[in-house]
This record gives C-alpha cells, structure tokens and sequence, in this order.
C-alpha cells in the first residue's frame, strides 16, 4: 500500500463531504480502482462521461512532477455554501474556479461538482466559469511586468481540509521551493467561506516577501467588461460579461457572471491589467488579507444583480460592509 492510501484508510470515513455541518460541506477525492473498494469512503459516480471509482481524503503533498490535477476528482479541493462552491485547481496554476446554485442549498454531496441530465434537469447549478490560464476569481499569481503567470517551479505543492464547522469551511493550497526572483520562497494561501455568503476571505502567508505577487479577475467572454472601486478601505475590482462555461458548446449555454476581488488598503498595492486579467500588486510583506465574490447573473434564479451596472454598486456595497 503507497503512503497516501496507508494516510487516506488512517483518515478513515470522517469528514467525507458534509460531515456534521449541513450549512458548509468540503470536498477533496482521490481517483483510485475498483480494486480499492475496501477503502473507507469509497464511492463509484458517473463524471465527465466517465466512471469514476473515489475516496475521500483531507490532504495531499506532492513534488511538482506528480500529475495532481488529473488524480483528484474536480482537480482539486473544494468548499460550498448553500449560495455558492469554489475548488482550488491543485497545479500550477492554483486557479479559483466556481460553481453556482439556481437556488441555495447544498449540491456537491450529490452533484460531485459535475451534475447529470437528471440533476440539471432538477434544478441543480454547475460549474459558470471558464477559467483557462487566467487568474480567474481571487487566485494568488505573480506579475511578471508585463503579464500573470503561474505560481512556478516550485519543489512541491500541497492541498488540504483545514476545517470544517457548522459556521464555515476552510481550504488552502501550498508550495515549498518557490523560485521567483532570485529566491525560495515558501507560501500557503487559505480560503474560508462562511455559511450563508457567497463572498470568501483569503489569506496569504510567505516566507519572505514577493515583490510581484497578485490577485485579480479575469475578463469574461470577448466584450467583457472591467470595473474598478477605490476607497479609503481599498481597492475593489470588477469584471462583468458571457462566456461559454467549458468547452461543450452544445450540451451547454452561455454564462453571464460577475467577479469581485477587494484588497484593504493596508495590503493593496500598484493595478495592473494585461489582456485578460485585471490584477492588484500585494505591498511587500509576508502576509496578505483580500476577499472574493460572484454573482452568476443567467444561472442564479434570484441574483443579486443583473446587469454591469447593478454589480458595480454590489461591489460598492460589499466593499463598505467588510471590516
């Protein structure tokens, strides 16, 4: 047995989806075979169009040479309200994707993040957001000073379930080894999501400060839209437009959402955008503190807003109302 099944049958079936808290669930599984039936937690679902044998686990630390991505189901670790889900892509890229309800309550314990005809048909979100290789909604890059790139090479990567209560869940990716300018740096980005919102706080600790570090929003769909709010509290970023969800151009419809970053001013430094991304630069320090939200206009059945112009005073609002 290799180390990480030895770690996944110690974990055993606690905390497999909801765990004790119906308000918040977390969700990380592993591929594995039907010869792992005995696993705990083992589960055997329809996704992608494919059958897919799956375990539960908490963690997961790999040298950047394992191909992490494609062994976990949805590619990485999630965490869901009843109003919205993100997953952390466990790669390079360490992009935060979404997942949108037509109607708040739970889904992923039943959806596994990729819902079927007969779920869609009942009313079930899905995934909004096609994130490529931008930095999708709140995902930490670094700005190489013309463009974001990817938080590369590292020596290795981590994902794991930090908590998970009744009031909110949180998750985080890390690296070790990261060589960006002239350095190693050391860093761990945490996302938690409180029961009840929509909105997640982020937090970034490093070992020594990055001078290009970032987070932003990416544009959506050709036309797409960018909005900018400055304050005394911040700086809020906006990006409102339709795109095509994943690449099933057929199967699916356009999504028209709206994507916010909010950087307090104590962390928020220099703007910059390159031709997908609006970004804000992180002042150099070893630690940062930001928030993201979305609102998914066409796939919400109650959005709270549905147009540009009604996502940039959200974005107002919400900047005023966090501390």
């Amino acid at each position: 047995m290799t180390k990480l099944k030895k770690a996944i049958a110690a974990l055993g079936a606690v905390g497999l989806m909801t765990g004790c808290a119906p308000h918040i669930a977390t969700s990380m599984w592993l591929k594995v075979t039907p010869q792992d039936s005995a696993m705990p937690g083992y589960r055997v679902i329809q996704a992608e169009g494919q059958v897919r044998h799956i375990v539960p686990i908490r963690e997961w630390t790999a040298p950047d040479t394992v191909d992490t991505y494609h062994r976990l189901h949805h590619h990485g670790v999630a965490v869901e309200s009843d109003k919205m889900a993100y997953r952390i892509y466990f790669d390079k890229k360490q992009t935060i994707d979404v997942y949108a309800k037509r109607t708040p309550r739970m889904e992923l314990k039943d959806s596994y993040w990729y819902p079927s005809d007969e779920q869609l048909a009942a009313h079930y979100g899905d995934d909004v957001l096609r994130v490529s290789g931008t930095v999708g909604v709140g995902s930490v890059k670094y700005w190489n000073g013309s463009k974001q790139v990817h938080i590369q090479p590292v020596e290795s990567r981590s994902e794991r379930i930090v908590e998970q209560k009744r009031g909110k869940g949180v998750i985080e990716i890390a690296v070790k080894g990261w060589q960006v300018e002239g350095k190693k740096v050391d860093m761990t980005v945490r996302y938690t999501l409180k029961a009840g919102h929509r909105d997640m706080m982020a937090e970034v600790w490093l070992s020594e400060p990055v001078e290009g570090l970032c987070t932003g929003v990416q544009k959506v769909g050709k036309d797409g839209e960018w909005m900018d709010v400055n304050g005394e509290k911040g700086i809020a970023l906006g990006s409102w437009g339709t795109d095509w969800p994943v690449n099933d151009t057929v199967k699916y419809a356009k999504e028209t959402v709206g994507l916010g970053v909010y950087v307090p001013a104590e962390y928020a430094g220099q703007q910059v955008q390159d031709n997908r991304n609006s970004l804000i630069l992180f002042r150099p320090a070893t630690y940062h503190k930001f928030y993201l939200t979305v609102v998914a206009a066409t796939k919400e059945d109650n959005p709270p807003a549905r147009s540009a112009e009604e996502f940039n005073r959200l974005l107002e609002q919400w900047m005023k109302a966090l501390k």
